[in-house]
């Protein structure tokens, strides 16, 4: 797996660390490979110049990559929410920040039992970081 080199906002908590690598719109690159040691337990990196999110997670040996691309209009978009959340061992940052989606599902128990009517009811789908809130300094 390649992040391309790109000025990031995030972490990367290494196997090996007491507290996770935070980068704040630090330029930075990586290959990394399922069998390396230490490992990436954990990372969220967010390129808000082109907009992309990454979240790793290392599960059963291998890496768990899932790449996002954030549009403009997702930040004024009723199915989308802006959540904040405590960082663990990152002193300068005051918040996590993601952008929920929400995406129109059926609603239903079973094949033939339908819930609300037969209408689509909106489902939390992902959660992708958009960098932090950090502290006043």
């Amino acid at each position: 797996m390649k992040i391309e080199k790109s000025k990031y906002q995030g972490y990367l908590w290494y196997s090996d660390q007491k507290e996770p690598k935070v980068f704040n719109n630090e330029l930075f690159e990586l290959e990394i490979a399922d069998n390396e040691n230490p490992f990436i337990v954990e990372g969220q990196l967010y390129d808000e110049e082109n907009r992309a999110s990454i979240s790793i997670k290392y599960v059963d040996g291998n890496y768990i990559v899932n790449k996002y691309k954030v549009k403009e209009e997702d930040f004024n978009n009723p199915n989308v929410e802006v959540k904040e959340f405590l960082p663990n061992r990152m002193d300068k940052v005051e918040k996590l920040r993601f952008l929920e989606y929400w995406k129109p599902q059926e609603d239903k128990k079973d094949k033939e039992d339908s819930l609300c009517e037969n209408m689509k009811v909106l489902q939390p789908a992902e959660l992708v970081f958009i960098g932090f809130k950090n502290k006043e300094e």
